[in-house]
């Protein structure tokens, strides 16, 4: 029955505005992962995650999602070269948006620059924003590629209860690299780690810790080894995971 003639099916559709949709999530971050998984899935729309630049070629050798959602901070590689690989490779239909912490206009630029359709900023406020940004997107035929303000986040009535062992599990996961890349002093690696921090720390609302994670960031990007403010975040990693082993004692590590 028509939408417009069925009040049950037409407030059920304005409930799931992206009912029918698949989308293919590039992100690294099992927490950030998480919390667009659940907005997929109040959505309507059907969700794959792909974790790395590898993982998303392989799904999309296999599978054709209408929506890619792409992180900027991937683990073997970057992501603004893959949103460009795959607007000048990939399927023409399918619609790109860039997820980043970083929501610097020089950085909104450089993501349309490379082909993406629009720019979803970290941590995501609310579904309704969600829902907007990925309508406006996935319609992106009818106005053209473009930077759309955010809107003001209307989070009272879509709180969402996040995965707390999948942030847990993301901060195990970086504190194993940081002890390692610290030593050796391995910048890529140290870089890929303070993006991650601050990325998952924003979506968990940990200002301490994203601050942390921007400070050492600057301080390799000004030329300096960053040993001590990296040391501080491997302390600040550590006390959190310390805190929580001691508040479920059981916990299990299921990355």
């Amino acid at each position: 029955m028509p939408h417009d003639i069925d009040p049950f099916t037409k407030n059920y559709a304005k409930r799931r505005p992206l009912m029918g949709v698949t989308i293919l999530l590039i992100e690294d971050s099992r927490f950030c992962s998480e919390a667009v998984r659940l907005m997929a899935l109040r959505s309507g729309a059907r969700l794959r995650r792909a974790d790395c630049v590898k993982s998303a070629r392989k799904h999309l050798s296999m599978y054709r999602p209408d929506l890619i959602i792409v992180d900027l901070g991937l683990p073997d590689g970057s992501g603004l070269e893959l949103i460009r690989e795959l607007a000048e490779h990939g399927n023409p239909e399918q619609a790109i948006l860039a997820l980043s912490g970083d929501t610097q206009d020089s950085t909104r630029q450089k993501v349309i620059a490379a082909g993406a359709h629009g720019f979803l900023a970290k941590p995501i406020e609310s579904l309704d924003l969600f829902q907007r940004r990925l309508v406006s997107t996935l319609t992106r035929e009818r106005e053209g590629p473009r930077i759309v303000p955010d809107p003001v986040a209307q989070s009272s009535n879509t709180a969402l209860e996040l995965d707390q062992q999948a942030l847990l599990d993301d901060l195990d996961r970086i504190r194993a690299i940081l002890e390692k890349a610290l030593p050796d002093g391995d910048r890529q690696q140290l870089h890929y780690c303070a993006q991650f921090v601050d990325s998952v720390a924003q979506t968990a609302r940990d200002t301490e810790l994203s601050q942390q994670a921007r400070q050492f960031f600057s301080r390799m990007n000004s030329g300096a080894t960053g040993q001590n403010s990296g040391r501080m975040m491997l302390h600040m990693l550590r006390e959190k995971l310390t805190t929580a082993d001691r508040a479920i004692p059981d916990r299990e590590n299921v990355a």
